[in-house]
């Protein structure tokens, strides 16, 4: 065991990266918890973790990848967004992202977000004027001619949804990568 110290702890470390990835969009989260065990299972000849143990990790980030997905569609699609502003908003939040990055100083975090709500915006937005008797509320369209209010309403609250379903989603990822992290940890000691 003595031999394998530095890789634990290497394999600890890189897991709290991914614990905190788990509610930062900028890191990879729960799956950087499962390659570290698995790996750290490999280079340990799978003495200590074992395939029982690199099976549960596995499917906690296959867990976390779906409900992250399934948290922010089902948060934008809930709060009326539409797949222009689902486009927008992976586009938005790529750029933002990238941009955040490299040239603004902001940070990828701060960069993804504000992208993705602006994206869901924007994609919102340009549906709404391309399609403006598209979507919930026809008849009364047909009665009365929608406002510019009306739109910029619809469309904040489209992308409101995005940041609502990136939280729940964070949220999820959250838990599955903490119990990734603890049943790591219990595989250690309870061998």
């Amino acid at each position: 065991m003595a031999e394998s110290e530095p890789i634990l702890w290497i394999t600890l470390i890189v897991m709290l990266v991914g614990l905190a990835g788990s509610v930062l969009p900028a890191l990879p989260g729960v799956p950087l918890i499962f390659v570290s065990a698995l790996v750290y299972a490999y280079l340990t000849d799978f003495e200590v973790v074992g395939a029982g143990v690199l099976v549960l990790l596995g499917l906690f980030a296959a867990l976390a990848l779906v409900a992250d997905f399934v948290a922010t569609s089902y948060g934008a699609r809930r709060f009326g967004a539409s797949n222009w502003g689902t486009a927008g908003g992976a586009i938005g939040g790529l750029l933002g992202a990238l941009l955040g990055a490299l040239f603004f100083g902001v940070g990828a975090l701060f960069g993804l977000l504000a992208g993705s709500i602006g994206g869901v915006f924007l994609g919102e937005y340009l549906r709404r004027r391309r399609h403006p008797s598209s979507g919930a509320g026809n008849e009364e369209r047909r009665v009365r001619p929608a406002r510019g209010g009306d739109d910029w309403r619809r469309t904040s609250r489209a992308a409101g949804g995005v940041l609502v379903g990136y939280l729940a989603g964070a949220a999820a990822q959250g838990v599955l990568g903490l119990l990734s992290v603890v049943l790591f940890v219990v595989a250690l000691f309870y061998d």
